[in-house]
């Protein structure tokens, strides 16, 4: 029999849409106070947010009659029947609280500059207290309980420290979309993190958030965009190729000044750095978006965190062309750095009289420190057939001794071809030697042996509070694997690496570790969770896609895959090495 809902029903499904954790409550808040002015936004969560979230602002505050229409749904001071389509506010205050009492214990105290301040208690949609209440200008909103009474919403909450992370990384993004606000952070009664605020030049604040956000190694790594035209304004910052991320964690995308999510856009950034982004990993990002508001609906979704545009194609194209012409400006100027450099060089050369030919014969070889083989354009054809010839003499004695047979030749400056007496083996360098140092540094443990380097001047890695607790949270199991840190104030503290890894980028790893997923990763076995990081640290120890490998390195790697236990993948699961029979050759170019 079908029957109508009853109203608290009906709340708690619309609910639903909107607030999916404790981080959706704090952002429906955080929107809130910033939709009426504040220039300070204090946060106070306990227990992940599960027990209570609490956002104090010194905003516009509420009067009493508005304080009473709030609760309702359907009721908003932002919004009529001429305005849904040029919305420029976060949210409807009048929707999110609502939304949020139904599924918990709503609390809010609220004063405007010339009024009483006042209380309302909603619990699970019940109007338990309303009265007057002693407070400065501005909101408070407590909730707590949330869910407790929706055991089916309930149990899919995860681990506080899980939910907290997801509260923090909502700050996070509001704070970047907000630099003239003051946000603090409170965790279980304790000061977490504090973003401040300035005035100035909004391009100069801005920039002065990014850097608050992701620091100052991002700020030094990354290049400016700028687009602009009458209907389209492109404005960021984007993190140069080499610096990148294992996950999309760290890119920000603002339209209109909202953050938002849109995996078409964000697609088309990753793409457009083409083949300059290593395979696997991910750009960080801070773009601005701005577009007429009648051009771009907000309304997709409730909780307005996806976007849908008239000219989708537009926009792409305009992004994809505008980071293109910044990557490849960069380029460019490293490129003159060179010619400059390599210019200057050469002139002190030719005041010393020597021949330029034969000088730039040298820097040639210095650069890529070639082997003989890979030299052959100066050699005579005699010269080079002979040097193949006791080449091929050399290998055809041992071929059958080797499984990967030896070395003929690089492709690419990632893929070594070799012959053994069955036919090709093309192998990727970087995989297989991946695996191998994996294995090494899992024996090394097993055997309680791993090697340290102590670093002589400690490496100071400069961190937020939510990365530096994140990395003293893995603090044992890194120290288990010869990575020794420690906290130094606000920073933390490097003393020693794996030996293995000596000449690795250390600010790199930190931020490949941090990728990790904490709470996921917490819950797993200690050998796991070894193995985890060994993972990570091991593609820092490995021979690099794009370097050029002389025959005997080829070779000395070909037997060590061969002596390598579980070689035959990468730790990432791709294979290190397929075959090709001499059969199967034959068969592409049908012969047989």
């Amino acid at each position: 029999m079908i029957k109508l809902l009853d109203n608290n029903t009906i709340n708690q499904i619309a609910a639903g849409e909107v607030i999916e954790k404790p981080a959706s409550i704090v952002k429906e808040l955080i929107e809130n106070s910033i939709d009426a002015n504040a220039k300070t936004i204090t946060i106070r969560i306990k227990d992940g947010g599960k027990e209570y979230i609490e956002i104090e602002d010194d905003g516009d505050g509420m009067s009493p009659t508005d304080l009473e229409l709030c609760i309702k749904r359907h009721a908003t001071s932002k919004l009529n029947s001429n305005t849904l389509q040029n919305i420029k506010t976060l949210g409807f205050r009048g929707e999110a609280l609502p939304s949020i009492g139904s599924v918990s214990r709503l609390e809010i105290i609220s004063k405007t500059n010339s009024n009483t301040g006042y209380q309302i208690v909603v619990d699970y949609g019940d109007i338990k207290d309303y009265k007057k209440s002693a407070a400065n200008q501005g909101t408070v909103v407590k909730v707590s309980n949330i869910f407790l009474k929706l055991p089916a919403r309930y149990k899919f909450l995860k681990s506080s420290r899980a939910e907290q992370n997801s509260i923090v990384g909502s700050v996070k993004r509001l704070a970047l979309s907000n630099p003239s606000i003051l946000f603090n952070v409170e965790i279980d009664n304790v000061k977490y993190i504090s973003y401040g605020s300035i005035d100035g030049d909004h391009k100069e604040i801005f920039e002065w958030r990014i850097k608050e956000i992701l620091g100052t190694d991002f700020m030094k790594n990354m290049i400016e965009l700028r687009y602009e035209d009458p209907n389209l304004s492109i404005v960021g910052n984007i993190g140069s190729p080499s610096y990148n991320r294992s996950n999309s964690n760290h890119q920000y995308l603002l339209v209109n000044n909202r953050i938002i999510q849109d995996r078409k856009l964000s697609g088309a950034i990753r793409a457009a750095y083409g083949d300059k982004l290593p395979k696997g990993r991910f750009p960080i990002f801070v773009i601005k978006i701005k577009v007429p508001y009648d051009s771009v609906d907000v309304n997709v979704h409730p909780s307005k965190s996806e976007v849908r545009f008239i000219d989708e194609r537009i926009i792409q194209s305009k992004l994809v062309s505008t980071i293109r012409g910044a990557l490849n400006h960069k380029v460019n100027q490293s490129l003159n750095v060179f010619s400059q450099f390599y210019e200057k060089r050469a002139s002190q050369i030719n005041k010393s009289q020597y021949d330029r030919q034969q000088i730039n014969s040298q820097v040639n070889l210095s650069m890529y420190d070639l082997d003989e083989s890979y030299t052959i354009n100066n050699q005579k054809n005699d010269e080079i057939l002979e040097k193949e010839n006791l080449s091929s003499n050399a290998i055809s004695d041992d071929i059958n001794e080797f499984p990967l047979g030896f070395a003929r030749a690089q492709i690419f400056k990632n893929y070594i071809l070799a012959q053994n007496s069955e036919g090709m083996i093309i192998v990727d360098q970087h995989a297989a030697h991946e695996r191998i140092v994996f294995e090494k540094l899992k024996e090394s443990i097993h055997e309680n042996a791993i090697e340290k380097q102590i670093l002589l001047i400690p490496h100071i890695y400069a961190c937020d509070q939510f990365d530096k607790e994140k990395l003293l949270l893995f603090k044992n199991d890194l120290d288990a694997v010869g990575i020794e840190l420690e906290e130094f104030g606000d920073e933390v503290l490097i003393r020693s690496i794996p030996s293995l890894i000596r000449d690795s980028n250390v600010n790199e790893l930190m931020r490949d570790l941090l990728d990790l997923p904490s709470d996921e990763f917490m819950r797993r076995t200690l050998e796991n969770r070894i193995n985890d990081i060994l993972s990570k640290i091991s593609c820092y120890g490995s021979v690099r896609s794009g370097r050029v490998l002389k025959v005997d390195e080829m070779n000395a790697l070909l037997r060590e895959i061969e002596k390598t236990p579980n070689s035959g993948q990468c730790n990432h699961g791709r294979p290190t090495h397929i075959f090709l029979s001499q059969k199967e050759i034959e068969k592409l170019f049908e012969r047989i």
